[in-house]
């Protein structure tokens, strides 16, 4: 394959924008998870990939988006050459690579990173390379502002995760219900025994929605469900596609440490979390989700936990929307703040 490829890019085209990956393994999962927010500006955009794997299975499955790529730093200068009018170029890895674009000084460049870059990224010094970094929320700031020094010429912009709008929205919706969203790996049958008893003496729970990928555990479940007549009253999914639609109907969730992850915080109800020691809590990342969580390990905790929250006494509730806030900020996400910032950018 050449080096270059810019054969989708449209001719007299009037991108203004372009979203730039360099990851050589993840980057067709960083491109979709931006795609519907830049299809919802109604701009017109580009995407440069460095990888020629990556690109052709981005081709292949967006066949009419203007998809580049460019294998060397002269092949990226004539990128951006046949895009006469781009502004604003769009990073959602920083990677040594993206020197080959920061060049460029009359593009704005910002760092928009990806689904969990927030709270897994390393940062460091060679973040003082962009122009802007659009976030989350306030916790990314304080991350950064911690560990790199002297970057007080970066503007941040806090627009929230713009894929949440309709999870938040559905979140101000009245919930009636008292199913369980249970999110476990664990290859132990002891969890899924501790679940079940929980579940068995507690007739208010009306439905188990399961996120179960081990397979010998969901036969075990399966048939112990059978076995006394449940199987009606519980939902088996290995999706995680899936989770939003559950998760709005669940008045709590039950995590493992494997699936503990802060997006759970967005469907604003009681997180409740297995570990097997009570020391597990406190290795538990990003710190800051530790104050929110409703820890058990055996089932009576569990089942004391549960009772507690059926009589609305979930008294971690407003410190909980608050961190949630810290990741996610909500006004942001529902005043379309990234749409707004976009447009604002490129007139």
């Amino acid at each position: 394959m050449a080096n270059i490829n810019t054969v989708r890019l449209i001719q007299s085209n009037q991108n203004k924008i372009m979203l730039y990956s360099a990851d050589t393994k993840l980057t067709v999962s960083h491109i979709d998870f931006w795609l519907d927010t830049l299809l919802n500006t109604q701009q017109e955009f580009s995407i440069l990939v460095r990888d020629e794997i990556n690109f052709q299975r981005l081709v292949e499955k967006y066949p009419k988006l203007q998809i580049c790529y460019a294998k060397n730093p002269v092949d990226v200068e004539s990128v951006v050459n046949a895009q006469s009018n781009l502004k604003v170029i769009l990073y959602t890895t920083n990677l040594p690579k993206n020197i080959h674009l920061i060049r460029f000084n009359n593009l704005k460049h910002i760092f928009i990173g990806t689904k969990n870059s927030e709270w897994l990224s390393q940062f460091n010094k060679s973040y003082r390379a962009y122009d802007e970094i659009w976030c989350g929320g306030e916790f990314v700031i304080n991350r950064i502002k911690e560990e790199v020094e002297n970057i007080g010429h970066i503007r941040f912009n806090i627009v929230g995760k713009p894929h949440l709008k309709e999870v938040l929205e559905q979140n101000d919706l009245e919930k009636i219900s008292n199913d369980l969203l249970i999110l476990i790996d664990s290859k132990s049958k002891d969890l899924l025994e501790k679940i079940y008893f929980t579940y068995h003496v507690n007739p208010n729970k009306k439905r188990l929605y399961l996120y179960l990928t081990n397979k010998n555990i969901k036969e075990d479940l399966s048939n112990i469900l059978k076995q006394n007549g449940l199987s009606d009253k519980a939902k088996i999914f290995d999706s995680k596609d899936l989770l939003d639609d559950f998760a709005v109907k669940a008045s709590c969730i039950i995590v493992d440490l494997k699936n503990l992850n802060p997006y759970l915080l967005s469907y604003n109800i009681p997180i409740i979390v297995y570990i097997e020691k009570e020391s597990d809590k406190y290795l538990i990342e990003p710190r800051l989700l530790q104050e929110v969580l409703y820890c058990f390990s055996n089932k009576n905790e569990l089942l004391e936990i549960l009772k507690n929250l059926d009589k609305d006494n979930d008294f971690l509730k407003e410190i909980r929307e608050n961190v949630s806030n810290q990741f996610f900020n909500k006004k942001a996400i529902l005043e379309d703040k990234f749409i707004v910032s976009i447009k604002k950018c490129i007139n």
